[in-house]
């Protein structure tokens, strides 16, 4: 690993940053907004005549990309006129692979040490002389900055602090983060599915089938994601404790790591036995269609959790704090642990395989309380849509 990646990725930089970047956003939104417009609520005449559309959400988080990218499908399918161009980060272009999106333009963080680079990209956006301009999310000081400099015709963004910059505005941001493609589709007449999307190709399913025949597991066999990031993150001693709860009830389960948990491959290959499987940390595309065979997916608040989200794939997520309930998948099929105990979550999950796909069962929080009734989708077909792939940026 780079020595400035892995100082990017201490826990303590990453806090540190945050709390740097809130007071920088603070200030800046007092002084974006004192002098700035009233903008018009979005409705369906915000496309009158737009022929060609950016949707912009440079966010390296593997999460915010997928949750974004359904909004991609609600254009395309319901506004084929619109020629649609994404701007995204080079970290999570891979996720687009496969959606009908004209071009792809991607923001890397290299690009602060060659800003030659970031001042090509803006000519190249300006030249496609948008139509529209929408911010995907709302909070993003960088997603702003680029809708602002795209040279977009107009602009649409989200009721927020920067509100009063935009030409079209909808709704406040959802309390539920799946949500959010379709608070953007529904002030334009658009529907939209209130839960992420990611595309594979049949190629990639069969890839995943072969490399999972390999593995010698039944098809019972769960997914147990060990990941997190910052204070979602749940340590070792946790997952070595739930392999052995799983074994003990002899549950099979496969174990899936990103990139930042390779180190702890070992300590828990020592944890696995006869009834588990520990995969090495795949290429991206490559684990979601692992992902996308599975009957079940245990983890905590990470990407993976809104990829498994996508494909329709049933979560059992564990959360470890508060703010992690907005973005707890919704699904009927779902199940949501607070800071539970492996014994526990070993029980759940061993005992929810009647409750896996076909026969999905209502999404529930447990931690001694019952959550609130969410309105869950009822579509949990896989998304195998065939389209031209992102264009490079």
């Amino acid at each position: 690993m780079f020595l400035l990646t892995s100082i990017r990725r201490h826990p303590a930089m990453r806090k540190l940053g945050k709390r740097l970047e809130r007071g920088a956003k603070a200030w800046l939104y007092r002084a974006l907004t004192k002098h700035a417009r009233a903008g018009r609520p979005a409705t369906p005449e915000t496309l009158l005549g737009a022929r060609r559309i950016l949707l912009v959400r440079p966010n390296f988080r593997i999460g915010n990309a997928v949750i974004g990218a359904r909004l991609i499908q609600a254009l395309t399918q319901q506004r084929s006129e619109i020629e649609l161009d994404y701007l995204g980060t080079d970290a999570t272009q891979t996720l687009f692979v496969g959606m009908p999106l004209a071009h792809y333009y991607s923001l890397s963080r290299s690009m602060v040490l060659r800003p030659w680079r970031l001042w090509r990209l803006l000519i190249e956006l300006r030249r496609r002389e948008y139509d529209l301009a929408v911010q995907v999310g709302e909070g993003s000081l960088t997603s702003w900055l680029f809708v602002q400099l795209c040279g977009a015709r107009q602009t649409m963004g989200q009721c927020g602090r920067l509100q009063a910059t935009y030409d079209w505005v909808a709704g406040p941001a959802p309390a539920r983060a799946h949500a959010l493609a379709n608070s953007l589709a529904a002030p334009l007449g658009l529907a939209c599915e209130p839960r992420p999307w990611l595309v594979l190709s049949p190629q990639e399913h069969d890839a995943a089938l072969a490399l999972l025949a390999r593995q010698s597991l039944p098809p019972s066999a769960i997914g147990i994601f060990v990941g997190g990031h910052l204070d979602k993150r749940l340590p070792l001693p946790f997952w070595q404790a739930l392999l052995r709860a799983l074994e003990a009830r002899c549950q099979p389960y496969l174990v899936l790591l990103g990139p930042e948990e390779a180190r702890h491959l070992p300590a828990l290959a020592s944890a696995c036995g006869v009834h588990g499987r520990l995969l090495p940390p795949l290429p991206l595309r490559e684990f979601a269609a692992v992902l996308s065979q599975l009957p079940r997916l245990v983890t905590p608040d990470t990407g993976p959790m809104h990829m498994a989200a996508a494909l329709a794939v049933p979560v059992v997520a564990l959360l470890n704090v508060p703010g992690s309930r907005r973005f707890a998948p919704e699904g009927p099929a779902d199940l949501v642990l607070f800071q539970p105990d492996p014994e526990t979550v070993a029980e759940r999950v061993s005992h929810r395989q009647e409750a896996a796909r076909p026969a999905p069962q209502p999404s529930r929080e447990a931690h001694g309380h019952a959550a609130p009734a969410h309105p869950g989708h009822d579509d949990r077909r896989r998304d195998r849509l065939h389209a031209h792939p992102a264009g490079g940026g």
